[in-house]
């Protein structure tokens, strides 16, 4: 091979090595990239859990676990407000991590049931680890997305059993650990397909305004 054609090949072949390492690198950046968002805001949501749980200790918190049912009151409509927007804080920093049957590891992977028992956590409200048991808490109100509020359970399944649950993020939607999209997402009722929707079974609030007589509304 002529030395000219020599030195063309060898100088082909380095721009390729060359190219591709530095596409490699590009992807690894990418890559890091788009984890650190999630990373960041689900340190930050994790902080703020730990801030609620610390702030719910304390004697002067406006919040109170009810002792005649499992829900949680608060004394104005702005101390409900501000829980109910930390407590989709906490939900949406987990969007995108993994489904995984019976996982409950805070940016790493959830079943629906473990969501919920993390995010309600946020309030040091202690909820049973599945999700039929989780349905039995709250007060119960319609399903019309015109009545629900940001913070309210959803329960899917049948009336004898409650396989799956999720928590109405406002607008028509709901954040759950969806097993077909195997990753905890947000996304539309709508989008959540007619078969799971005929199992819609409930709406369920725990969190509540408490009237002048300190009952739960």
């Amino acid at each position: 091979m002529p030395r000219f054609a020599r030195l063309f090949a060898l100088a082909l072949t380095l721009t390729l090595v060359l190219s591709h390492d530095a596409f490699a690198q590009r992807s690894t950046r990418q890559k890091r990239v788009r984890r650190k968002p999630f990373a960041a805001f689900s340190e930050s949501a994790q902080r703020l859990k730990d801030s609620l749980s610390i702030r719910m200790s304390e004697p002067h918190e406006v919040a109170a676990l009810s002792t005649d049912m499992p829900l949680l009151t608060v004394s104005s409509l702005t101390a409900e407000s501000a829980m109910r927007d930390s407590l989709l804080t906490v939900a949406r920093s987990q969007i995108g991590a993994r489904y995984r049957l019976g996982a409950q590891a805070p940016g790493k992977a959830f079943d629906c049931s473990g969501l919920i028992r993390y995010v309600m956590g946020a309030l040091s409200f202690t909820l049973p680890r599945t999700a039929h048991e989780q349905s039995k808490f709250g007060r119960e109100v319609a399903r019309d997305t015109a009545n629900l509020r940001p913070g309210d359970l959803l329960t899917f399944g049948t009336k004898r059993r409650i396989t799956h649950i999720g928590i109405y993020a406002g607008d028509g939607k709901v954040i759950h650990a969806s097993t077909s999209r195997r990753q905890v997402v947000e996304t539309s009722l709508a989008s959540l397909g007619p078969t799971l929707l005929r199992k819609w079974q409930s709406a369920r609030r725990l969190i509540t305004l408490a009237d002048s007589t300190g009952d739960a509304q």
